[in-house]
């Protein structure tokens, strides 16, 4: 019997210790929350350029038919303008592709700056006009996931593993150079005061320079870093069309600026290796970037020539009577429609290191790339 209730005692003394080690000794932290966003379905890079040309030609043939979006208007010509930058780049990117050279490459790196131009740009529209944004939406989310699928910056990344010595030296060349853009954009603000549209630009540009120069130095922060600069140099290109006579020479130095970083990168982009085979792996697509008015490919040719070879140059007194309505033009200053495209909410790598985070420049911390 003592043998019995010695054991029985041991048994209930073990079944206390393990229950005492099982039991937290706090409340458990509730699970985080994660959002999982379904695939829309699947694309190559031939696909995605066909996606992005009806987008396009959607978005051309809408402006078209509204007399509000005439590009004889002076307001408009900026929107036009950067609409046939994207035609004539989405152009080269096709023949790049056909060819398999590196107009493709350069002609989707090119043709998400100008996307990023033309989101700026639309503002000056004061248009409403929903099917125009729409396609303009997709034609962004298109060229995004080009961008950052189905370029060098995509390949190093794929490959992986630490920054190289040279990688690092040019990141801290990236930097320094946004140190030289804050240094411009501060001069250019006392200028800015007066114009509150403009004054958020700057401070968009400033955000963006300021997040380069805290980055920590590592692959994905390199990579983020290149494609951030499509939006960036979008942005200062858009805003030419805000800034007033006395000091638009004072802004157009920013957009010289531009000229030194891309010398830099193309030194860089000669220096990587690109696989051919990738154009033809399929990539998830996360958004809808499919036009959903019917459009001919006859009518695709026809609008992109349309914005390739139409005149929207705008003359000095234009630039200065754009420049002046913009200030009083209460949507443009409040931001009003914007193809902003997809949100640039953080994913689990950051902003721009996702496949299609070309979104509106207004996000905290925002397209490609």
């Amino acid at each position: 019997m003592k043998i019995f209730v010695g054991l029985l005692l041991s048994l209930l003394l073990s079944f206390f210790i393990v229950a005492r080690a099982a039991k937290p000794s706090h409340a458990p932290v509730a699970a985080a929350k994660t959002t999982q966003t379904k695939a829309t379905g699947q694309a190559n890079a031939e696909g995605l350029l066909n996606d992005a040309s009806k987008a396009l030609a959607a978005m051309i043939k809408d402006a078209r038919a509204d007399s509000g979006l005439d590009p004889d208007i002076a307001r408009n010509k900026p929107f036009w303008k950067s609409t046939q930058l994207i035609a004539r780049n989405l152009r080269t990117a096709k023949n790049g592709l056909a060819a398999q050279d590196d107009d493709f490459l350069k002609g989707i790196a090119e043709a998400r700056r100008a996307h990023e131009q033309m989101k700026i740009d639309w503002r000056l529209t004061n248009s409403k006009n929903k099917q125009v944004v729409e396609n303009g939406k997709k034609l962004g989310d298109a060229i995004a996931l080009l961008r950052t699928n189905y370029s060098k910056e995509a390949t190093r990344k794929k490959t992986g593993g630490e920054l190289t010595a040279q990688e690092k030296t040019d990141f801290e060349k990236i930097k320094a150079q946004q140190k030289d853009l804050l240094a411009k954009v501060s001069k250019l603000e006392k200028s800015a005061q007066k114009d509150k549209a403009l004054e958020k630009g700057l401070r968009e540009i400033q955000k963006q320079a300021g997040r380069v120069l805290t980055e920590p130095a590592t692959l994905d922060a390199y990579i983020a870093s290149l494609y951030l600069l499509d939006v960036q140099a979008g942005l200062i290109r858009g805003y030419e069309y805000y800034v007033d006579k006395p000091w638009r020479a004072s802004y157009l130095e920013l957009v010289d600026w531009f000229t030194g970083y891309d010398t830099w990168y193309d030194t860089w982009y000669n220096s990587v290796s690109y696989d051919w085979a990738l154009v033809d792996t399929s990539v998830d697509v996360y958004e809808d970037i499919t036009v959903s008015e019917s459009i001919s490919e006859d009518e695709i040719s026809s609008e992109e020539s349309y914005a390739e070879s139409g005149s929207f140059d705008m003359s000095e007194a234009e630039e200065e009577r754009v420049a002046a309505e913009e200030e009083a033009n209460e949507q443009v200053t409040a931001g009003g429609n914007i193809m902003e495209g997809v949100s640039d909410e953080d994913d689990e790598e950051g902003d721009y290191r996702g496949a299609n985070d070309i979104g509106d420049e207004d996000t905290d911390d925002g397209g490609g790339e």
